[in-house]
């Protein structure tokens, strides 16, 4: 007798309905420059802060469920994860104007220990450019595990790879990481893009 039906379990969803529902999207009632969920859409104190132009846009706020998600996929390695958020960041990038896209990296004793980028992780097949590098010289503690001041006086991280600067002249530049917090990371990386030529900055986040 010949088979023609063979049962197979139902793939199990990289997030179930009950995590997916604890992740809160940003509304549009938001900090027009930084993205931060707020009660008006002026510009948060933390921008007026900072008094520059960076433009970020982040597509959840960085609550309990988020944190819940960080810390399974992003600490505790968990790979598949990446696989729930995927279409929500793809739908994000393209709302995005830009020419480049570059995620920020990881150092190396990260790549280490972790195996990834958490940034890369969600990117379904986008072209995007290893422009940035952590140098080699920077042997500081993770960012999350830094208060808001140790952060703020994170000094340069990032250089410039080899060839970056053929690539950016007169280019729109859209940096990617996964949460804006302070926004001195993402800073620090638009400080050197545009030192590589770059014409603008923008930023996107996957929290904020």
């Amino acid at each position: 007798m010949t088979m023609i039906w063979q049962w197979r379990p139902l793939p199990q969803p990289a997030l179930c309905k009950t995590c997916r529902d604890r992740l809160t999207p940003i509304s549009p009632q938001h900090c027009p420059q930084c993205g931060r969920q707020q009660t008006t859409v002026e510009v948060c104190r933390d921008c007026r802060r900072w008094q520059d132009s960076l433009y970020n846009r982040a597509v959840y706020r960085y609550d309990a469920g988020m944190k819940a998600y960080m810390q399974q996929y992003k600490f505790q390695g968990d790979y598949r994860l990446r696989l729930g958020l995927q279409a929500a960041l793809r739908t994000a990038l393209d709302r995005m104007d830009y020419d480049i896209l570059v995620p920020i990296p990881i150092d190396e004793r990260t790549w280490q220990t972790r195996g990834f980028n958490q940034v890369t992780g969600w990117l379904t097949g986008q072209h995007f450019q290893q422009a940035l590098a952590v140098t080699a010289t920077h042997k500081d503690r993770p960012q999350s595990a830094k208060t808001r001041q140790e952060r703020l006086l994170t000094p340069q991280p990032f250089e410039l790879v080899t060839g970056a600067s053929d690539l950016l002249v007169n280019q729109r530049v859209l940096l990617l990481d996964d949460v804006y917090t302070t926004g001195r990371t993402l800073r620090h990386a638009a400080q050197q893009i545009y030192l590589g030529g770059a014409k603008a900055v923008t930023s996107l986040t996957l929290a904020r």
